[in-house]
């Protein structure tokens, strides 16, 4: 989305103002208390300021209000490529949707990546400083992998099922290459992100009735999905909160959960969490990744996510990052903290122990 494209009223432009203020004193405010943090909170007052920032950010301004302020995913690719002086290379997927390459495009195995932001917030840099850190460190690792990063019709621009059916166009993309064998593809998602990862595999098994099906010649080779926001409940009362040491709170789940589904009902395909533990059983993927920071509130969601998915296909593994909010491998590089968090590590070292 741009300026251009995102409409807002008179009453949601004159809010800036006292959002930005509200925005400004809990930044302050959280100088002030971060000083002494607890194990439920930040490791550094830098983090620990940026969280409280993007926290009431998040929570003070609607959907279509931060992508009126925010540059869009295609202009995001078009920043770090020129920047990192590359060559841009984008596919158009049909439905509105864009790929963007990271890495040689005839890499031997490739990453599709689907961004989170609840649905309605664009991709910034920090996840292409992931995609070229995972390109990094799996070359030195003697690994060929390039990422593609798929460019989804934002929420309330678009609703369900649209950005499902432009994620499996991705897939459907990669794997229409020549010699492609779905055992060098790879799919990856964070948050929303992650919510499409989990849609993707269960139209590949359970093909949905507005979806073309997928017709695979064989499995997947590995699905990563880092905190994935899997459960579009609106509230959690039964849930121990903590809003410290995260950069999200309870207040986005209604907001950006109603714009995403729009007047559509609820279904397996939204709400993985909720789908039987059979509906996992023919999932053609050979293996499947869940991480969770040790400071998110979405923790229980995703502990509860795995326990299931283990159920009815075991070859899942849960890995929790100490003391690290949501999305932290790429929240933490937007914010400017490059040091590597476990959940981006154990990303790149599965990646690595699978990528043929």
């Amino acid at each position: 989305m741009s300026l251009s494209s995102v409409k807002l009223t008179l009453q949601q432009k004159l809010d800036f103002l006292p959002a930005v203020v509200s925005i400004v004193l809990a930044g302050f405010y959280s100088l002030l208390t971060g000083i002494w943090r607890t194990e439920r909170e930040a490791k550094t007052l830098f983090l620990h300021f940026g969280y409280a920032i993007f926290r009431k950010a998040t929570a003070r301004l609607s959907p279509t209000q931060m992508q009126y302020i925010l540059p869009s995913s295609d202009k995001i690719y078009e920043r770090y490529t020129k920047k990192n002086r590359i060559q841009a290379q984008s596919v158009e997927l049909g439905y509105g949707a864009l790929g963007h390459w990271v890495g040689d495009r005839n890499a031997t195995n490739v990453v599709i990546w689907f961004h989170g932001g609840g649905f309605g917030l664009p991709a910034n840099m920090g996840y292409f400083k992931f995609y070229s850190h995972i390109v990094r460190d799996l070359e030195r690792a003697g690994k060929s992998v390039a990422v593609f990063s798929l460019t989804y019709t934002l929420a309330p621009q678009a609703t369900y099922p649209t950005q499902l059916k432009q994620a499996v166009a991705a897939l459907r993309y990669i794997l229409s290459q020549p010699d492609r064998d779905p055992a060098t593809v790879f799919l990856g998602g964070d948050s929303a992100g992650g919510n499409l990862v989990g849609g993707v595999l269960s139209h590949a098994a359970h093909p949905h009735p507005q979806i073309e099906a997928l017709n695979l010649s064989g499995n997947l080779g590995g699905a990563a999905m880092i905190a994935p926001w899997t459960l579009m409940d609106t509230d959690f009362p039964d849930m121990e909160i903590y809003h410290g040491g995260d950069l999200i709170t309870q207040a986005v789940a209604q907001p950006w959960a109603s714009a995403y589904l729009g007047n559509a009902p609820r279904d397996n395909y939204t709400d993985l969490s909720n789908a039987p533990t059979d509906w996992y059983v023919n999932f053609p993927v050979n293996q499947v990744l869940i991480t969770g920071g040790g400071n998110e509130i979405m923790l229980p969601i995703i502990q509860d996510l795995a326990e299931k998915f283990k159920k009815g296909f075991p070859n899942v593994e849960l890995m929790v990052g100490h003391r690290e909010c949501h999305v932290a491998p790429i929240y933490n590089l937007e914010l400017g903290d490059s040091t590597e968090t476990e959940q981006g590590k154990k990303v790149k070292s599965w990646l690595s122990e699978l990528a043929v």
